[in-house]
């Protein structure tokens, strides 16, 4: 063999090993190659970064706001940053963040059952406060008179009381240091409740706040404009007020007959802070683990399907050389899948049908050559010569046809999200791959192996 021929089996032999060892060991595939939420389940959700506009006093995206764009930018960045905390502590693996647009963010979570667990974990501003109480009853009404620039009715959390607080707050989350889970052991108040740990900053805060106030008081423990507890101040906790910063650093707690998951979710939001703006969910798609399942028996079924006629018909109508074509075929799927592994792609369902709509065009290019080597053919040049003058008169056919599809998938991925990015970044692979397998692998094969004595047309003499 030539020089050249060697090289292309150093290269040809080098991805194959590579391919096999990203791949490995193949199955099950869910573990191989990451699925999209549409075959493996969970949610969707688009949250836009909403801020309140001083002329109208409404809530108005992010993007309209006066805000200039830096901080726009920032805020933006803010969001994924508390997102991708939240996520982590909660322990919702797999989980894709990132900002779209100036005031949007895509979450995507695999594996998620409850949708509106993953909107209230989101969702939540996690706008602690500790305020006065100054009144409380069963009913909004029996508050509202008394409402104005100094106080504010909010309801419990059940909606079962109401509170009538001073508008400022004492203290504010933003000194908390840690904020944990906790099961509660007095019997006469099972459940669980939430353990607060402020900085020291805090901690002087909180002191003062409750020097301020007088035995019997009622402290309001506020999230989000919701009263968790409202619990009085006594004696004991005067007197530890007195002691010091220390004494009350790390010695309040949130209550509330909170369940399991709903301490371990309020937690997580307090630790990973308040969102620097309102949110609000615009888009949500949710996909059960049944119908992923279903949809990815069905998505490799027709890849499978398709495959084998492809394999069979290019053998019908080329014979040897199909045989060729049916190798790189191979070959070319192999380097997408592993390519797909290599950079964390996620398969979707669209994103199969590019796999599909891979296989067929993979080909096309061996059929470009092989009419090429055929038209050589039937001038009477040997096999070799053919397979020279087919490969070269055909490259730049082969390499325009796809490179405009490459730009068109890589658009689609830059552009696009969800399905569309799913369908580009499968569709760009297989055709870069199928370029690949075509000019270095089909060629190689057809050189070296005797394969490309087997040209299924006769020079025109012959044929006389």
């Amino acid at each position: 063999m030539r020089r050249t021929d060697w090289i292309r089996v150093g290269i040809v032999v080098a991805a194959l090993f590579a391919s096999i060892g990203l791949l490995y060991p193949f199955f099950p595939f869910q573990e191989v190659i990451k699925l999209g939420l549409d075959l493996q389940g969970g949610v969707r959700l688009v949250l836009e970064a909403q801020v309140l506009d001083p002329a109208t006093g409404e809530l108005v995206p992010l993007r309209e706001s006066p805000m200039d764009a830096a901080k726009q930018r920032d805020a933006v960045n803010q969001l994924v940053t508390i997102f991708s905390e939240r996520v982590d502590q909660y322990g919702m693996a797999n989980a894709e963040i990132r900002p779209i647009g100036r005031d949007r963010v895509e979450v995507k979570i695999p594996k998620v059952q409850d949708p509106e667990e993953a909107r209230m974990l989101l969702g939540s501003t996690a706008l602690l406060q500790f305020r006065k109480v100054i009144d409380a009853a069963s009913s909004q009404a029996d508050l509202e008179a008394r409402t104005g620039f100094l106080y504010e009715v909010l309801p419990n959390k059940d909606g079962s009381e109401w509170y009538l607080v001073e508008i400022d707050p004492l203290v504010t989350g933003d000194v908390l240091d840690n904020a944990a889970m906790r099961t509660s052991t007095d019997p006469r108040n099972p459940g669980f409740y939430i353990a607060l740990t402020f900085s020291r900053e805090g901690a002087e805060r909180f002191v003062e706040a409750l020097r301020r106030l007088q035995v019997n008081d009622r402290l309001a423990i506020v999230l989000d404009n919701v009263v968790y507890s409202a619990p009085l101040v006594s004696e004991s906790i005067k007197q530890a007020a007195q002691q010091g910063w220390r004494a009350v650093q790390d010695s309040t707690t949130i209550t509330g007959r909170f369940t399991l998951d709903e301490a371990k979710l309020l937690a997580v939001v307090l630790r990973s802070g308040a969102l620097p703006t309102q949110v609000a969910v615009i888009e949500e798609q949710t996909v059960g683990p049944t119908l992923g399942a279903e949809y990815v028996r069905r998505g490799m079924t027709a890849l499978v399907v398709s495959f084998i006629l492809v394999l069979i018909y290019m053998v019908v109508y080329y014979r040897w050389l199909g045989l060729v074509a049916d190798v790189t075929l191979v070959m070319t799927m192999l380097l997408v899948f592993a390519a797909l592994r290599a950079f964390g792609a996620t398969l979707t369902l669209p994103g199969i049908a590019g796999l599909v709509l891979t296989i067929g065009m993979a080909v096309d290019a061996n059929v470009v050559i092989f009419e090429r080597i055929k038209e050589e053919r039937r001038t009477g040049k040997a096999p070799r010569a053919c397979i020279t003058a087919g490969f070269a008169k055909s490259l730049s056919a082969v390499l325009d046809a796809n490179i405009t599809t490459i730009i068109v998938a890589f658009i689609l991925f830059l552009l696009g999200s969800g399905p569309v990015e799913g369908f580009g970044i499968t569709l760009g692979l297989g055709i870069a791959a199928s370029v690949f397998s075509a000019l270095v692998l089909s060629r190689l094969l057809l050189e070296t192996t005797g394969l490309g004595e087997f040209i299924p047309a006769r020079p025109a003499s012959e044929k006389a």
